[in-house]
This record gives C-alpha cells, structure tokens and sequence, in this order.
C-alpha cells in the first residue's frame, strides 16, 4: 500500500510510520503534479500599449497611470515602456471579448 492509497482511504484515526521512500516517492509525486498544471495553465499572453489601452477603456494616460500607482491596474515594464496584459483589461471591463480583431487594423495604421 503506497501513501497515496492511505490518503485516499479518508479514516482519521491512522497512525503512519513513513519510510524515506514513501516521502520521497510522494514528494515526487506533488511536484510531477504541478508541473503538469503549470503547463496546463500557461497560456500566450497579448500585451497593449498604454494608448491602445486608453482608447479600450476611454481613459486617458494618466487615469491609466493613477490606476497603476492604486494597485487597480498594473502594468509591466519592458525597458522603460510599460505594457498592459489584455487579460486585466478584460477583467476590469467584466468581460472576455477578442478586442484584437476591433484594434489589429488601427495598430497597423
């Protein structure tokens, strides 16, 4: 009987005398685990200019940067440019709508 069975089993009276290769085996077992959900969660992310973000949400750039010294919406430096993921966009906006078909012509112009 490995741990896991034992964990599984759901009684709590057990008294359990672990073994370095049942810890280790566990151990390994967690981290294989997690690897497999970062990899499973890790998704491209699509970053906006401060202008592109702005004309979103009807801001200007300075509401945008208020809102990052708040906390409200941060962005991400690059150098000394600062992006915005279009993931927090879309949360602030209550929303999940695809904005890159509305503003992939204008970012071409």
């Amino acid at each position: 009987m490995n741990i896991q069975d034992i964990l599984s089993d759901g009684s709590n009276n057990i008294s359990i005398t672990v073994g370095i290769s049942d810890l280790k085996e566990f151990g390994l077992s967690l981290i294989e685990e997690g690897r497999a959900m970062g990899r499973a969660e890790r998704v491209q992310e699509t970053y906006l200019t401060p202008d592109e973000v702005a004309k979103m949400l009807g801001v200007s750039k300075s509401t945008l940067w208020r809102w990052n010294k708040n906390g409200y919406l941060k962005h991400t430096k690059c150098g000394r440019r600062p992006f915005y993921k279009k993931s927090d966009i879309d949360k602030i906006m209550g929303c999940h709508v695809d904005f890159n078909k509305k503003f992939k012509n204008e970012r071409k112009s």
